[in-house]
């Protein structure tokens, strides 16, 4: 039985190296992820709705998860309506703080381990987030794969899963095979787009991972 966690919890934890507590992703393409899958989670939870491609909150209750009222808040105290990829850069611009949050949590659940280390008289402080919990992330791991390759039920979950780390290039961690991650792209696209999910969450959806992936393509091309 996997662990209740967030959406951004799973993310976070599948885009950690389980051994030595480094991320694999590139730190920009991370806290776009990391925007990305809040905005997902405010989607599934019904928070947020597409209309006329710009998003808006549908449901202004908190939820006492202090990341996602603080974007709830973000998002309904803009002065206009405004598209996904607007709210992936701002919110993406957030998320080192964020990020600090989600760990935190994660470590008082005794998901991770939080290693600190200094160099050069202490001038330079460096974090290491190793697991404590492989197991929990095994779970996750192997349900997103057998969904991929044996066409196992999917749930709504999973597929915002998938579709976000299909677009922070992530699902190299689940498909190491080269042959095996081409087709798993190929796959968890099809997915996305034949799902019996709402109308509602399936514009939402596309929206965001559309942003995701103009801002991740655009930090590795930068980058290059």
């Amino acid at each position: 039985m996997i662990m209740q966690l967030n959406l951004f919890e799973k993310f976070i934890l599948l885009a950690l190296d389980q051994k030595k507590g480094k991320f694999l992703i590139d730190a920009l393409s991370l806290n776009y992820g990391i925007a990305g899958a809040i905005l997902l989670e405010l989607s599934e939870m019904n928070k947020i709705s597409i209309q006329n491609k710009k998003i808006i909150v549908t449901d202004k209750m908190l939820t006492k998860i202090s990341i996602v009222d603080d974007c709830i808040k973000l998002i309904n105290n803009s002065k206009k309506p405004r598209r996904a990829k607007y709210w992936i850069n701002k919110i993406g611009n957030k998320s080192s703080g964020f990020k600090k949050l989600i760990l935190n949590d994660l470590y008082n659940e005794k998901i991770i381990r939080i290693n600190r280390s200094t160099y050069i008289w202490g001038l330079f402080t460096f974090y290491k987030y190793p697991l404590i919990n492989t197991k929990l992330v095994d779970e996750i791991k192997v349900k997103l794969k057998r969904i991929v390759l044996e066409s196992k039920k999917t749930d709504l979950e999973s597929l915002l899963l998938l579709s976000l780390m299909n677009s922070c290039k992530l699902t190299r961690v689940l498909f190491t095979n080269r042959k095996e991650h081409r087709a798993a792209n190929k796959k968890i696209k099809e997915l996305t787009k034949s799902i019996e999910i709402s109308e509602a969450v399936s514009q939402t959806l596309k929206e965001i991972q559309s942003a995701v992936l103009v801002a991740t393509t655009s930090t590795f091309v930068g980058a290059s």
